[in-house]
């Protein structure tokens, strides 16, 4: 099966965008979308195919034996990948981060290895610097790095752009950083105003991107006003945002990403960030709550 037919029969794109209502920006008569990524589908979901998408595309035309990826013992993105090798299907191989896990450790993990994904579990240390094991010759598997940043994960990002820009016109768009790859995608095909919100404290780290892929993004802004401490910390007072969302609009969204990124657009509402008048689509990445 190539990726139109997978696309096709499978996944639901391109994915929906809906109009959410409230008197806060109602009344500095601001627009705001949501693009529903998250409803893509159950398990490829969210920013995970847009992400994966050009290197099955290029795994598929350039066939070698498989693909290589990392991930930790509850990673989306290998979850994703295992499911997409499965269906096409492509072998798939998971650098697990921790030597002391097996595949029986999570349900994520023997659901990764019933799908189809040869499991290999190496130390922290190798896990940080990336190392692949000597067992697997590197010539013989394409690589996707962890969470899928790449450039090619960023080139997954113009068929997003397209889907909004063949519904509206926006004047921002918004969605949570983690890796930075869905963010910089879409400053890149896009000619607005790109707001992301910091999940972790890497701004450094998204910076260092932009000078490796020489990105000049003149309309990129980045806020950390959000990260609340530590990666996928989960304070009250943002998980009682995301239930009170959720219960307004009836979109669930979960603290470590989607949740953050709206807290921060509704915190900067109340501070009249945007112009009024402004239209703005916020991506729904997707994610577990």
């Amino acid at each position: 099966m190539d990726i139109s037919a997978f696309e096709k029969n499978y996944l639901h794109i391109p994915s929906p965008i809906i109009e959410l209502f409230d008197p806060l920006w109602n009344e500095q008569n601001i627009r705001i979308f949501f693009k529903r990524d998250d409803l893509i589908h159950p398990t490829v979901s969210g920013n995970k195919w847009r992400k994966l998408k050009e290197y099955i595309r290029i795994a598929q035309d350039n066939p070698k034996k498989g693909i290589i990826s990392f991930g930790g013992a509850y990673s989306n993105h290998l979850y994703a990948l295992a499911y997409v090798g499965q269906m096409l299907p492509i072998s798939c191989i998971g650098l697990i981060r921790g030597e002391e896990l097996d595949s029986e450790s999570n349900p994520y993990l023997s659901q990764m290895k019933a799908m189809g994904m040869e499991l290999c579990f190496i130390d922290r240390e190798n896990y940080r610097r990336k190392n692949i094991p000597d067992q697997f010759d590197l010539d013989d598997y394409w690589i996707i790095p962890e969470g899928g940043y790449s450039s090619q994960g960023i080139d997954g990002m113009k068929a997003l752009v397209d889907e909004i820009q063949q519904f509206l016109a926006p004047d921002f768009l918004i969605s949570a950083v983690g890796t930075g790859t869905t963010i910089l995608g879409l400053a890149k095909y896009s000619n607005v105003n790109t707001l992301g919100v910091l999940c972790l404290n890497n701004e450094k780290e998204i910076e260092e991107h932009l000078h490796e892929l020489r990105l000049d993004l003149p309309k990129l802004h980045l806020t950390k006003d959000y990260i609340f401490g530590k990666y996928a910390s989960r304070p009250t007072e943002l998980i009682e945002f995301c239930e009170t969302f959720e219960n307004q609009h009836n979109i669930p969204i979960e603290p470590t990403y989607t949740g953050k990124m709206m807290y921060g657009v509704y915190d900067l509402l109340k501070k009249k960030y945007f112009p009024e008048g402004s239209t703005l689509v916020c991506i729904h990445t997707g994610g577990i709550k």
